[in-house]
């Protein structure tokens, strides 16, 4: 199966404490892995973060490295790379709910109008 949605994450130089709680929250979605994707936009990072942050648990996760600094840049590769029309963007320090993704999947379903919405973040790391 194909994925249906890109979950794309751009960081620079992100906390290890953070992105691992980020990751690991991912790995218990409730949406079955095999239809969402992974994108890791390294956005010129001191060190490459392939070499740092394994996502091998996810069987459509990539790195993507992006030399030129700034979110916008990095966000714009993020939609460059992906292999799907639905993108959730997450920043390197949120805490996604375990249903979240299947909430995107429901919205995005039953509002096909809908060209973009915001959800609500009450994690903290």
């Amino acid at each position: 199966m194909n994925p249906i949605i890109s979950v794309i994450i751009c960081t620079h130089n992100p906390r290890p404490d953070y992105i691992s709680r980020v990751l690991e929250a991912l790995k218990y979605q409730t949406l079955p892995i095999e239809q969402w994707e992974l994108l890791l936009v390294d956005n010129a990072s001191h060190q490459l973060l392939s070499s740092e942050i394994d996502l091998s648990w996810h069987p459509n996760a990539r790195h993507v490295r992006e030399e030129k600094l700034g979110l916008t840049t990095a966000r714009l590769r993020g939609f460059k790379e992906a292999l799907t029309e639905l993108f959730v963007f997450a920043d390197d320090d949120n805490v996604l709910s375990p249903d979240y993704l299947k909430n995107v999947l429901d919205i995005f379903t039953n509002y096909p109008k809908l060209g973009a919405w915001g959800g609500q973040n009450n994690t903290r790391i």
